[in-house]
């Protein structure tokens, strides 16, 4: 890059050069035209004023010898001068050529008055001063320009070969690689947003290693465990049928958890990778209802009371994508019984309002403290590894509903107290309607 510049500087004097040339000859011969013929008219014009003197001496009877008199004072004319068509007088031959040639009638004849005035070497003299002078200016300017562009390219080649540099390592793999601060403002634009984009970059492979090496972890940890109670059960380990019962019993409880992440994993890459969204009118009542039967048998088994208010009247035409809204309240609901103690509530509510639809799932668990709220959204974070693992949780639930969330236009608020509970609102503003088309 800093090269092609050095080569522009070259090619601007060039074509500078080359334009001024172009110039300069252009304006020396249109300015030598213009003064000829300028000098052209102003003879003409003199010619024809001589003219029409002698053909009044003429009309008045000048002789041969008055002729002979004006001839000797017009050294670069010559003067004919004729009575009907005899010619009464013919100046001496001029060797120069004639330069032009004018008319002036009177009674009974007619003066011809030929002009053989060479070119003035003053008006070539004029136009060659004029065109140095304007070399000169020329000269001065490309002067000017080719040091400016000298500066211009000084100034730049440092940070071009900064931002090159830094882009280079970055292609080669090196996120920790930046521009730095610089001068200019438009560099110092340039180098900050190049800048933040390598620093997300970074954050971004940073947290895609650690996702990979906690997917393996989660992965690990009971395939670990299968395979150890599996050995105990062939090599004869585990004797007694109530510990055979036991070891099959956790087998199948990690098992269906791996399912589960590998379940939450495929429907995660599936939000991540597509983009689309098949709008549709959705049954919002029965779909709540469908949900809190489905989690009913669960919350029951834990002591928890599962409740829901209903839908209003108004949402009866809503359209959303309805495989995205079922994703995202079923796994707020699934975090809600996770983390709800037995004799707890949760409460699913949906209300209309001027700001949207919003889908509420409140509980009365164990609540989140603040240091964790704006994290608990990433994948495979937790706020209690021990009691997460323990209930069997993916990690990913969460993650998954605001993907989802945001792929149906909404939003996933939070408010939560340790010890008291929280409350997840999916918010889904400006709703269509099957009426709002009609």
């Amino acid at each position: 890059m800093v090269g092609r510049l050095a080569s522009l500087r070259v090619k601007l004097l060039v074509a500078m050069v080359v334009a001024g040339g172009v110039g300069l000859g252009g304006s020396y011969l249109l300015i030598s035209r213009l003064e000829r013929a300028d000098e052209r008219s102003a003879d003409r014009q003199k010619a024809l004023l001589t003219a029409r003197v002698i053909a009044r001496e003429a009309a008045s009877g000048a002789t041969r010898n008055d002729f002979n008199s004006m001839q000797k004072v017009l050294l670069n004319d010559r003067i004919h001068v004729l009575r009907g068509r005899k010619h009464v007088y013919d100046g001496p031959p001029n060797p120069r050529p004639v330069e032009l040639t004018v008319t002036a009638p009177y009674p009974g004849g007619k003066v011809i008055l030929a002009d053989h005035t060479s070119s003035s070497p003053s008006g070539a003299l004029s136009t060659a001063k004029l065109t140095a002078i304007a070399a000169v200016l020329l000269t001065l300017v490309i002067g000017v320009a080719f040091v400016v562009a000298t500066l211009l390219i000084r100034a730049l080649r440092a940070p071009i070969q900064r931002a090159t540099e830094a882009a280079r390592r970055v292609a080669s793999g090196d996120l920790g690689a930046r521009i730095g601060p610089l001068r200019a403002d438009e560099f110092a634009e340039l180098g900050s947003t190049f800048d933040n984009l390598v620093a997300r970059l970074e954050a971004a492979d940073r947290d895609q290693r650690h996702f990979l090496a906690d997917v393996a972890h989660e992965i690990a940890t009971p395939v670990n465990a299968i395979r150890g109670f599996a050995s105990a059960i062939a090599d004869g380990t585990m004797k007694s049928g109530t510990e055979r019962a036991e070891a099959l019993e956790l087998i199948d409880s990690q098992g269906r958890r791996v399912d589960s992440l590998l379940r939450d994993l495929r429907e995660l890459t599936r939000l991540d990778l597509t983009d689309s969204v098949r709008v549709d009118r959705v049954d919002v009542d029965r779909l709540c209802r469908e949900l809190v039967a489905r989690f009913r048998p669960d919350s029951a088994a834990a002591g928890i009371e599962l409740q829901f208010e209903g839908v209003p009247t108004s949402l009866g035409g809503f359209r959303t994508d309805g495989r995205l809204l079922e994703t995202v309240l079923d796994n707020l609901l699934s975090n809600a019984v996770r983390y709800t103690r037995s004799g707890g509530r949760i409460q699913l509510s949906v209300t209309d309002g001027r700001a949207g639809v919003v889908f509420s799932v409140r509980d009365t668990g164990i609540g989140i403290a603040e240091k964790h709220r704006t994290r608990i959204f990433e994948r495979l974070y937790r706020v209690d590894e021990a009691r997460d693992r323990a209930s069997g949780g993916s990690g990913l639930g969460l993650a998954l509903a605001q993907r989802a969330a945001r792929a149906i236009g909404g939003t996933i608020e939070l408010e939560s107290e340790e010890g008291v509970g929280s409350e997840f609102r999916l918010v889904l503003p400006s709703p269509q309607r099957e009426h709002d088309r009609l």
